[in-house]
């Protein structure tokens, strides 16, 4: 469970250059592929032993003295990742630094650090439209969403709906949560939800923030 491995993007060392330009022109990005299929199955194993084990949690809404669990916005699990970092888990990490200093050297967006937890939507699970930010905190700037899902079918539910319009409800990009597809987005512009998964959904779900500088003063 705690092998390193060492694979690399099929797409090459420019695909973080592409992220970023993409991010650049249209604020999104979907990059299939990302993650070669053995790194993908470790962390999907990886993911489900934690569940077996009851490591994951009830998400909520807000932070600190507004966090809430509220089942009518959001029914999936999470689990957190720390320092404590599988092999396959620390790989994922490289690669989202490597899309950090790419989004930094291209867009100049001065990222400072990557979160993510573990995201598990069991059967019948959905999280309504919302932003990934907290209200009147902006320090989250990318979101990224790496999917684990084995051979996912239309049917089997659980699409990201990206809002594109701001002013219209009905421009979305319709997101297929394959195995090994990274999305990427700016977290104040984009709305988005996940529809209802019919199978269990299994993504690592994260955010690239600027520097908190009120806790350094």
């Amino acid at each position: 469970m705690n092998q390193l491995v060492q694979p690399q993007p099929p797409q090459g060392p420019d695909i973080y250059e592409q992220i970023a330009l993409a991010l650049g022109e249209q604020g999104w990005a979907v990059t299939p592929n990302f993650l070669s299929p053995l790194l993908v199955s470790q962390l999907r194993h990886e993911l489900q032993c934690l569940w077996q084990e009851g490591e994951f949690r009830q998400a909520g809404v807000g932070r600190g003295d507004s966090f809430e669990v509220n089942q009518s916005i959001r029914t999936d699990q999470v689990k957190w990742l720390d320092s404590t970092l599988s092999g396959a888990q620390k790989q994922y990490q490289l690669q989202q630094e490597q899309l950090r200093l790419a989004m930094n050297r291209v867009l100049l967006l001065g990222l400072f650090e990557f979160e993510c937890h573990l995201s598990l939507y069991p059967s019948g699970s959905y999280y309504k439209k919302h932003l990934d930010q907290f209200r009147g905190i902006g320090l989250r700037t990318v979101s990224s969403i790496l999917y684990l899902n084995d051979n996912w079918q239309a049917a089997d539910g659980g699409q990201l709906l990206l809002y594109t319009n701001p002013d219209d409800d009905k421009e979305y990009q319709v997101i297929q949560p394959h195995g090994g597809q990274l999305v990427t987005f700016l977290s104040a512009r984009f709305p988005h939800e996940v529809c209802l998964a019919r199978r269990e959904r299994m993504s690592i779900t994260g955010w690239f923030s600027k520097r908190d500088i009120h806790a350094i003063f």
